[in-house]
C-alpha cells in the first residue's frame, strides 16, 4: 500500500520542525555585531549587584562617594568588601573591571 503524497511529507515537515526548535537562540536585540561598553556593562552590574546598597538611600556608601575614589581605591574596596560574601566576592575579574570602570567616569 502506498501513503497518499501529502502524507509522505509529514516525516519530512516534523523533522524540519524539530531541528528549527533545536537550532540557537536568535542573538539579543539591538544593532548587531556591537557591545556594551566596559562602563555600560559596570553600569547594569552595578544596577543589579550593588545597587540595593550603595544606590539612592542604600546602606553602603552612596555612588557618588564610591566614584570620588581612584580606580586603586575602588579596587581595593571591591576586593576587602567589609561583608565577606557578599557579591563583590562573587563577581568575575573582568565584570569587576566593567565596574571600576563605571565608577571612573
Amino acid at each position: 500500500m502506498r501513503l497518499p503524497a501529502r502524507l509522505r511529507i509529514l516525516p519530512a515537515l516534523c523533522l524540519t520542525g524539530l531541528i528549527g526548535a533545536c537550532s540557537p537562540a536568535e542573538p539579543p536585540s539591538g544593532n548587531a555585531g556591537e557591545s556594551a561598553s566596559p562602563a555600560e556593562s559596570g553600569a547594569a552590574l552595578f544596577d543589579e549587584n550593588c545597587g540595593a546598597c550603595h544606590g539612592a538611600g542604600g546602606r553602603g556608601p552612596s555612588l557618588e562617594t564610591l566614584k570620588a575614589l581612584s580606580s586603586e581605591a575602588l579596587r581595593d574596596a571591591i576586593r576587602n568588601h567589609p561583608t565577606a560574601g557578599q557579591i563583590p566576592n562573587r563577581l568575575p575579574a573582568n565584570e569587576i573591571g566593567d565596574l571600576i570602570e563605571f565608577l571612573d567616569e
